[in-house]
C-alpha cells in the first residue's frame, strides 16, 4: 500500500495524535551505524521518552506500513532488536494490551526508547482494569467518588488532584462517561468517572 509522505517519520506530531507526524522525509543514512543504549534488554521494560510519541510500524523503517502509537512516557515490552534502517534504531515492542510493532528507540543522538523507566509517571492512554491512576482534575477542583456509578450516585467522597487510587472494577458506561470503581490506600472505595470526553480526570500511572 502507498503511504503518504508525513507518515513517514518515526515520531508523532506535538499535539499527541499519531495521524500526522511531523518530518516528511527519511532521515539521511549515518556515516557510522548507531550505537543503541546499553539499558535496553531483550524482554525487559522500556519507557517511551519521544516528546511527542513514536509511530508504530510493520516492520522497521520508516516506509513500512503504520499501525499505531504509543504516547510519550509509555511503558512497553522489548522483543525484538535492535535493527539499522533509515538512520534509526528499531525494536520490536509490546505493551501488554495487544498493541506491538516496530519503534524507533532513537537516532544515535536523542533516545526516543530507554530501559531506564524510573518511578511511575502519569501517562496518556484510556484506563485500563488493574491500573493505578492519579486523580487529575484541574488545580482547586475536586474529584466526586460515589457509592454507585452515575452522576446520581450516593456520594463517598470527594478526591484532590494527586491521589493516588487502584481501579478494582469496570468499566461501567452510564451518563455519557466510562466509570471505574476505585480504592484508595486508606480503604477508600468507590466509582469514580474518567472524564467527560474533553478533560481526563484519571490518568493511569506507568
Amino acid at each position: 500500500a502507498t503511504h503518504a509522505a508525513p507518515t513517514s517519520s518515526p515520531l508523532s506530531e506535538p499535539s499527541g495524535q499519531p495521524s500526522t507526524p511531523h518530518t516528511p522525509t527519511p532521515a539521511p543514512a549515518p556515516t557510522a551505524t548507531p550505537t543503541p543504549p546499553g539499558d535496553i534488554i531483550l524482554g525487559r521494560p522500556a519507557r517511551v521518552l519521544a516528546p511527542t510519541g513514536v509511530n508504530i510500524r510493520k516492520e522497521p523503517g520508516v516506509r513500512a506500513g503504520r499501525v499505531g502509537y504509543f504516547a510519550s512516557g509509555i511503558l512497553v515490552r522489548v522483543l525484538e532488536g535492535p535493527v539499522y534502517a533509515d538512520g534509526y534504531i528499531w525494536w520490536l515492542v509490546d505493551d501488554g494490551y495487544g498493541k506491538s510493532g516496530w519503534i524507533a528507540g532513537g537516532d544515535g543522538q536523542d533516545v526516543w526508547l530507554s530501559g531506564h523507566i524510573g518511578d511511575p509517571r502519569p501517562v496518556n492512554r484510556p484506563v485500563r482494569l488493574g491500573d493505578r491512576v492519579t486523580v487529575s482534575v484541574a488545580p482547586g477542583k475536586s474529584l466526586t467518588i460515589r457509592y454507585e456509578p452515575g452522576t446520581r450516585g450516593p456520594i463517598a467522597r470527594r478526591v484532590i488532584p494527586g491521589t493516588r487510587l487502584d481501579v478494582i472494577d469496570g468499566p461501567v458506561y452510564l451518563d455519557d462517561m466510562r466509570w471505574w470503581k476505585v480504592r484508595r490506600r486508606d480503604g477508600l472505595t468507590g466509582w469514580a468517572a474518567e472524564g467527560d470526553g474533553k478533560d481526563r480526570w484519571l490518568t493511569p500511572m506507568e
